[in-house]
């Protein structure tokens, strides 16, 4: 009983050793700003927010290739 619950066992590991996971390369590019008055816009650069006292934080996207 226990050579069968072995063969199984290997018999069924065998597709997850030959299984590799693709290694994703990811980069976080801003996609806007929150200002320091809570107002939002999608400029990304310097200047972004002036005259609304300047960015609390940047909004940003993650892409995975």
């Amino acid at each position: 009983m226990k050579k069968i619950a072995v063969i199984t066992l290997i018999f069924f590991s065998i597709p997850l050793i030959q299984c590799k996971k693709e290694k994703k390369t990811c980069t976080e590019s801003r996609t806007g700003a929150v200002c320091a008055d809570n107002s939002t816009t999608t400029a990304t650069g310097s200047g972004a927010c002036s005259g609304h006292g300047g960015v609390k934080e940047w909004t940003t996207k993650e892409e995975c290739k």
